[in-house]
């Protein structure tokens, strides 16, 4: 079974955005009044013209700044970064890259140490870095903001460390408000497999599958749900997920960047921007329509670029699944897999006051995301 991987990606994302904060430091006296600079990144902000603002931050690197003014302009981009796009954030961090706290210090070392498969004292870092920022969360907006990040590579540490069912527990404090949460979803799918939850595992599955994200899953996500149909038995499920690969194989090989770009929320925002309507009025005048289309014609190139490799994986890790799945039909289950009896009942989950709605539900709620638990039988004798 393939184990869980740390994508550089994901990680480089997580440290830009970890520095993004000072949060175990003296709070920065605040300026006696914001700059011109600030003042036209905000007006751009306050007409909603996201693109117009990335062009903006672009511009303004070269320019000579003041700490405070390049301290202003970094809080907006990290507040905007789903809107302009999370790249900018290590992009202008490069432009000040002494501006880390103690918190940022503690978060990249936590980070290297799972990296070099210490897992146990990476969890140990980051479970003192949670304890500071839960003590100030209520009066510090950006201990807040930080806390899901840690939580997050708090999970992924005890995953490394074979602890599936603490995984499970510090997954659940992530809110589907976090950018990266179908990322946390799939984990926590792994960490249920991994602890012999077959609920959970399935029903993480399930979160993946909301209209709030890309209508396919990463292949991975599909040969968990293979293994766990073969071994509850369930053979209409299991043709169902063979018909949905066999699906995403087909749009893959004719045009699926449109989907694949909601499997992430960077990709996402990045399309959003490249696809973005003409303004009908520009406000602002500071960003020319030459610059705009230019902006736009770079953010396609990278996006077609990285589909293009990425697609490649997919279609192989497709085939694998494939492969795995016809090994199942002409393989006795009873023989190669201990066959799942008994699941919680319906009535025992409701009397944890847990609602009961079809995983295909075409009403998604964003508060429900992460929270569904499969309800069935098992169909083995």
């Amino acid at each position: 079974m393939k184990l869980l991987k740390f994508q550089p990606w994901f990680l480089l994302v997580l440290l830009s955005l970890k520095f993004t904060t000072v949060v175990n430091a003296a709070p920065a006296a605040p300026a006696p009044y914001k700059s011109p600079i600030y003042a036209q990144a905000k007006v751009l902000i306050d007409a909603k013209d996201f693109l117009g603002f990335r062009v903006w931050v672009r511009k303004t690197y070269s320019q000579k700044l003041r700490h405070v003014e390049w301290y202003d302009i970094k809080n907006l981009i990290t507040a905007y970064a789903n809107k302009s796009g999370f790249d900018l954030i290590p992009f202008w961090n490069l432009r000040n890259p002494k501006g880390k706290s103690e918190v940022d210090f503690s978060l990249e070392k936590a980070d290297a140490l799972m990296l070099s498969g210490k897992f146990e004292d990476s969890f140990e870092e980051l479970q003192k870095t949670a304890k500071k920022l839960k003590k100030i969360e209520n009066s510090r907006y950006e201990a807040r903001k930080l806390l899901p990040y840690v939580f997050h590579s708090m999970g992924r540490a005890l995953y490394g460390a074979k602890r599936f069912d603490e995984a499970l527990v510090v997954y659940q404090w992530i809110g589907p408000n976090y950018p990266f949460f179908r990322q946390v979803l799939f984990e926590k799918m792994w960490s249920a497999f991994k602890a012999g939850r077959v609920d959970l595992a399935l029903g993480a599955v399930a979160s993946q599958r909301s209209s709030y994200f890309s209508k396919y899953l990463l292949p991975e996500s599909y040969m968990i749900q293979t293994y766990l149909y073969k071994k509850l038995c369930r053979e209409d499920d299991l043709k169902q997920v063979v018909a949905e690969m066999k699906e995403y194989e087909d749009h893959l090989k004719k045009d699926g960047i449109s989907d694949w770009v909601a499997n992430d929320v960077e990709t996402l925002t990045l399309w959003h921007l490249a696809n973005s309507p003409e303004l009908e009025t520009d406000v602002t005048k500071m960003i020319t329509k030459e610059e705009r289309d230019r902006e736009k014609k770079q953010i396609k190139e990278a996006l077609n670029l990285s589909y293009e490799k990425k697609k490649i994986k997919i279609l192989n890790d497709l085939k694998v699944a494939f492969a795995y799945t016809h090994l199942a039909k002409v393989t006795n289950t009873k023989d190669v897999l201990k066959p799942v009896s008994e699941l919680k009942s319906r009535d025992e989950l409701l009397k944890r006051d847990l609602e009961v709605w079809p995983a295909d539900s075409t009403e998604d709620w964003i508060d429900e995301l992460g929270k569904h638990v499969l309800i069935g039988d098992s169909l083995c004798k």
